[in-house]
């Protein structure tokens, strides 16, 4: 749990523990659904990471294993869903981009 410990805003370390809850509980479709919902919230309380560069960096390098990512025609970031099932190391790497960028983004 030490990265767990990292994120500063409460909410959003609830909704990793619930995602790592959900990862050890086998629910892999709910793991990516909490860190891609806790990633979009991030875009939304950081929008300089959707203005220029690095906007480029904030939705391209998020993992595209069934869900990606996208900006929208009002400039907000929204998920799309490709599809409905996950595996395990899926769920791992929206896991883990996710709650990487929340502690680099000091959230």
């Amino acid at each position: 749990m030490p990265k767990l410990d990292k994120i500063n805003d409460e909410s959003l370390r609830q909704a990793m523990q619930d995602a790592q809850a959900a990862l050890k509980g086998g629910d892999y479709k709910r793991v990516v659904e909490l860190t891609s919902n806790a990633y979009v919230e991030l875009l939304r309380r950081k929008p300089e990471l959707l203005q220029g560069p690095a906007q480029f960096m904030s939705v391209m390098f998020f993992p595209r294993l069934g869900a990606h990512l996208q900006v929208n025609t009002a400039g907000q970031p929204e998920i799309i869903w490709d599809r409905e099932k996950f595996i395990f190391s899926e769920a791992v790497t929206y896991y883990e981009y996710t709650i990487d960028n929340l502690i680099k983004h000091e959230l």
